[in-house]
């Protein structure tokens, strides 16, 4: 359940999607060119600990651009024929204000970005496209008496992509006020709906 506000909050966006989809989808290009320094510091408004997380793990963040423009394609998706159809998502002028007001709409994006980071995470992961990470050890296959081992492959980690989502996704909320405790509570709804 998505809890909900309707007061207006001072404070940033969520900065996953406003920043890192806009920001990372115009300089895919210039990552391997630049430093993570260079990189990490161009992107606007990141925490402290969201800025540490970019400057350890450059690789990853791209994939969390990709899990935020993933959030919200989604959310365009699922809310294609409604009033708000999630279209300004990503304009960082009218998204911005969308989401300092805790609305239902921002309670969706929250979730819905939390999952998506979560979901590009675990998958780049299994798919070696990030380090440090990997398959998930407890279900690579097993042993049938009748057909011998057989191969699980290479199972998706998900725990690592939640765990990791929540790491940077929650790094954002600092203030501790209500709002603060109502964007954590959205951004771990959309990580149980990605469980």
């Amino acid at each position: 359940q998505l809890l909900l506000s309707h007061t207006a909050a001072p404070g940033h966006p969520n900065l996953v999607i406003t920043c890192l989809s806009a920001f990372l989808f115009r300089a895919l290009s210039s990552v391997v060119a630049l430093g993570a320094n260079i990189i990490c510091n161009k992107i606007p408004g990141l925490a402290p600990r969201q800025r540490a997380i970019c400057q350890s793990r450059p690789d990853a963040i791209i994939v969390i651009g990709e899990g935020a423009q993933m959030g919200i394609n989604e959310c365009q998706y699922q809310f294609r024929y409604g009033r708000w159809n999630c279209s300004a998502l990503g304009e960082k002028t009218v998204f911005g204000q969308e989401l300092r007001v805790g609305s239902r709409e921002a309670a969706f994006t929250y979730a819905i970005t939390a999952a998506g980071v979560a979901h590009a995470v675990t998958a780049a992961c299994s798919q070696g496209n990030l380090s440090n990470c990997g398959c998930d050890r407890e279900k690579q296959g097993y042993y049938n008496q009748e057909e011998g081992w057989k191969w699980g492959g290479c199972s998706a980690d998900i725990r690592y992509g939640i765990e990791f989502s929540r790491r940077f996704v929650d790094a954002r909320e600092i203030k501790k006020n209500a709002r603060r405790l109502m964007n954590l509570h959205n951004n771990e709804a959309g990580r149980k709906v990605f469980q």
